[in-house]
């Protein structure tokens, strides 16, 4: 039971921190925190991995663990430039809701991502798993219910650019099997990426300015949030399967749109059809990940 409760803590985690995604973007001035997220998420990880670290040094400088380091590197440019960036505008302009759902497409986009770097062929239960799904994400999100703008195809890269920083960590973490290395490489690297990029394009004193900016109460909640989910999930994943911890992880969604009671926003929710569009979500992903 000890993982299951650190996965529904992780999806707390993640639902405030698509809540406070929204509530800071009335004070942002720059990027609404997202390099400062990433920052966190790189202090965080190489903290946690101080006290969990099992891979000796001798291996780190082998030629094993630098092709390993430069996955994680790869996976990290995915998971925080490609991934990260998109889903924090998609939170601001469509909501916590809207974005939480669009992240369910993770595991679906994983599957081809898996074929084509990790050489594994998804079975009929995994495709069946998949359609369910997508069932889900299209009822709630069905032109009907809201105009399938840009923010849906925005959406949908950073669920592909998340799923392809998965595959990515999993190959990894054949060469090099330390979770918590690899995500602080990936951050890190992600960091310096974000940085430079935005000095080179913006001038050094406008860009600098642009990615520190904000800091407020809501930009640091978000970036403890986001890396407080990555972090439980991965001590949730030590104690129960990775099936459990992503069913529960879309949990998520359903967070967000309660907190939603007492930090309004002008999202507008229809529960009744968020619920079952997540059932259908849940059922999929539990195919998709069942042994």
């Amino acid at each position: 039971m000890l993982g299951e409760a650190l996965a529904l803590l992780a999806a707390a985690a993640y639902g405030v921190a698509g809540l406070s995604i929204v509530h800071a973007k009335a004070q942002a001035q720059g990027d609404n925190g997202v390099f400062l997220s990433i920052v966190v998420t790189a202090v965080c990880s190489w903290g946690l991995w101080l006290f969990t670290a099992d891979v000796s040094r001798d291996v780190l400088l082998s030629g094993v663990g630098g092709k390993a380091m430069l996955i994680f590197a790869c996976a990290g440019l995915c998971a925080n430039v490609l991934g990260r960036q998109p889903m924090y505008r998609v939170t601001e302009v469509a909501g916590a809701v809207n974005a939480g759902l669009l992240r369910r497409l993770v595991p679906v986009f994983a599957l081809p991502c898996a074929f084509l770097v990790l050489g594994q062929t998804p079975g009929p239960q995994v495709l069946v798993g998949g359609v369910f799904v997508l069932a889900g994400v299209l009822f709630y999100l069905r032109p009907s219910k809201t105009p399938l703008g840009g923010w849906v195809a925005l959406g949908t890269v950073s669920a592909l650019a998340y799923a392809m920083a998965y595959t990515l960590r999993g190959l990894g973490l054949l060469f090099l099997p330390d979770a918590a290395l690899g995500t602080a490489i990936g951050a890190s690297v992600a960091s310096v990426w974000v940085a430079a990029g935005t000095v080179l394009r913006q001038g050094r004193l406008p860009g600098w300015h642009h990615i520190t900016v904000d800091r407020s109460a809501a930009h640091w909640i978000t970036a403890f949030a986001l890396s407080a989910g990555q972090i439980l999930q991965f001590f949730a994943l030590k104690h129960t399967t990775v099936a459990a911890v992503s069913v529960l992880g879309a949990m998520d969604v359903l967070f967000a749109a309660v907190l939603m009671r007492w930090r309004p926003t002008q999202e507008n929710v229809a529960l009744a059809r968020l619920l079952l569009a997540m059932v259908l979500a849940m059922i999929g992903t539990a195919l998709l990940l069942a042994p």
